[in-house]
Parts: structure tokens; C-alpha cells; sequence
């Protein structure tokens, strides 16, 4: 439980709402992705715009409403961190793909609920119960059987690959915990605002680097309107989840609403199925089933505990 309290019971299925609805958000994020890269976007082209259209966005938005755009020099650190991690985050699951199994990256990514609640037990912010650890590890299960882990996947690993997908799970970690800590003194939506455009610098700054070293070819930007559109939905996705994430997070705390935040991985194959056409194995079916069951659990564990 929070050391300032947990919320009250209209405040949390408020909590409960906006983090589905994030989840729906990112849920839809990475087969817009997948769409626009069948439309010959690259990775690193969407990862400028993902970050460059968010920006925009939340500086319209705060604009619009004649609120602050600047942070306190004091909090420029912190701004300039969370755009950091969010590089560790992208550039650590984009270059482990290379060296490893998808599948294998996918579930090391999953990892990130289980350091933030470590991290947070450590600090004495938030304390687990037995029951909730055990939800925690039985999600973590149905995430790598949802996800179609086999033991062949197992067979083509190797340090760098494993490294550079711990890397993107510490990155969002750290993601969730900076921005969370800006939160409470900027506000969720210009916290973003500077998360992103820190983001668009050293996206840019990468996307100019690796071909001049020679490790990736060229930056390649939407030449269609339906990879315009795929973009677009990407980016929206991209800032509106991590928005509506840190809303939810403010209420139910940054543990609570990580460990439920998995529920992402729950949309994202439940659009696959639906929009990309992609089909499920029994052996994803049931880990799909888990996950959920263990998500309910958590979440009913820690209403009563709360």
C-alpha cells in the first residue's frame, strides 16, 4: 500500500478506467507500427515522428489552454533523462532483435513491472504482500506464453541480444519512475510534453549517427498517405497512452499501475487478431487467459489490502 494512502474507492475504478483506456492506446501502437512499415517506413523514421507529433500535440494542447510550456531549470535533468530512457527503451528492443529471438525481447521487455515494484519496495513507497508477488510472477508467466515463447527461442541467445533487451526494460523503468517524479511538479501533460521532445532530439541524433557509422541504412519517412495515416495513429497511440499511464499512475501509484499496465500486451494481440489478421496458437490463447486472471487477482488483492 502507498505510504500516502490508497485511493479511495471511486478514485481507483477512476484510476482503473484511464489506465485501460492508455492500454487500449498502446495496444494499438505497435500494429499501426507494424502497418506503416509495410508501407516501407523504418523504425528509426516513426520513432522521430512518434515523438515530434506527441510533442506537438501536448504543446497545442497546453497552449490552447494558456499553461506553462518551460520546466524549471531545477527539472531539466530529470526532463532530459526520462528522453533519455525512452532511447534505452526503443534503441535497446530495436537493436536486440537483431541478435535475438523477437519473442525472447518481447518477454525481457515485460520485465519493467517487476523492477519498478522492486525499486519502489526498496525506496518504502509501495509494499507488496506475498499474494501480490505471486500474481506478479503468474502474469509474467502468461506474458511469455501469450507471447509464444519456445524453448527454439531459447537456443539463439546470446549476451549482447539478452543485454540490449534488459536495456530496454531498465529503460522504461526508468521512464515510468522519472516522469513520475516530474509529474507531481510539472503536471502529466507537460511531464510528456518534454519526455517527447527530449525524445525527438536524440531520435534525430540517432537516426543521423547510425548511417554515418554504418550500422543502419538511412531514415526512411512516409512516401503514402496510408503510411501518413499509420504514423499518425502510431504517435497518437504512443502519447495518449503514455499520458492516460501517468494519470493512472498519479492515482493508483507507479507500481500498481505498472503491474496492471501489462494489460497492454492484452490489446495488443487482441488488435493483431482483429486488424492485422494474425492468429493465435493454443498455447498463446492460454497465456493470454492467464494474464488476465492474474491481472484481476492483483488488482482485487490490492483493492482489499488497500
Amino acid at each position: 500500500m502507498s505510504l500516502n494512502g490508497s485511493p479511495a474507492p471511486r478514485a481507483r475504478r477512476l484510476g482503473l478506467i484511464v489506465l485501460m483506456l492508455g492500454a487500449v492506446c498502446i495496444g494499438i501502437m505497435p500494429n499501426a507500427a507494424k502497418l506503416a512499415y509495410g508501407e516501407g517506413v523504418s523504425p528509426l523514421g516513426l520513432l522521430v515522428l512518434r515523438s515530434a507529433i506527441g510533442a506537438i500535440g501536448l504543446a497545442l494542447f497546453l497552449w490552447a489552454r494558456r499553461e506553462k510550456l518551460l520546466v524549471p531549470r531545477k527539472l531539466v535533468p530529470k526532463t532530459a533523462a526520462a528522453g533519455v530512457a525512452l532511447l534505452m527503451a526503443a534503441g535497446g528492443g530495436m537493436g536486440a532483435v537483431a541478435y535475438i529471438d523477437v519473442t525472447v525481447a518481447r518477454v525481457i521487455f515485460f520485465t519493467y513491472p517487476i523492477f519498478v515494484a522492486v525499486v519502489n519496495h526498496v525506496r518504502g513507497t509501495t509494499r507488496l504482500s506475498l499474494a501480490e508477488i505471486i500474481l506478479i510472477a503468474l502474469a509474467f508467466v502468461g506474458v511469455a506464453l501469450a507471447l509464444g515463447l519456445r524453448r527454439e527461442s531459447l537456443d539463439q541467445l546470446n549476451y549482447t541480444g539478452l543485454g540490449l533487451a534488459l536495456l530496454s526494460s531498465v529503460g522504461i523503468t526508468t521512464v515510468i519512475l522519472t516522469t513520475t517524479a516530474t509529474t507531481a511538479a510539472l503536471g502529466t501533460v507537460r511531464a510528456n510534453l518534454h519526455m517527447n521532445l527530449w525524445g525527438v532530439v536524440y531520435f534525430i541524433a540517432l537516426a543521423l549517427a547510425l548511417p554515418a557509422l554504418g550500422l543502419a541504412g538511412e531514415s526512411v519517412y512516409p512516401q503514402s498517405a496510408f503510411a501518413w495515416l499509420y504514423v499518425l495513429i502510431a504517435a497518437l497511440g504512443f502519447t495518449l497512452g503514455y499520458l492516460l499511464f501517468f494519470v493512472a499512475a498519479k492515482i493508483l501509484g507507479a507500481t500498481e499501475a505498472s503491474v496492471l499496465s501489462i494489460l497492454e500486451l492484452v490489446f495488443m494481440i487482441v488488435f493483431a487478431v482483429t486488424i492485422v489478421g494474425e492468429r493465435l496458437t493454443v498455447l498463446q490463447t492460454s497465456g493470454f487467459v492467464v494474464v488476465v486472471v492474474a491481472l484481476v487477482g492483483f488488482e482485487l488483492v490490492s483493492a482489499r489490502k488497500g
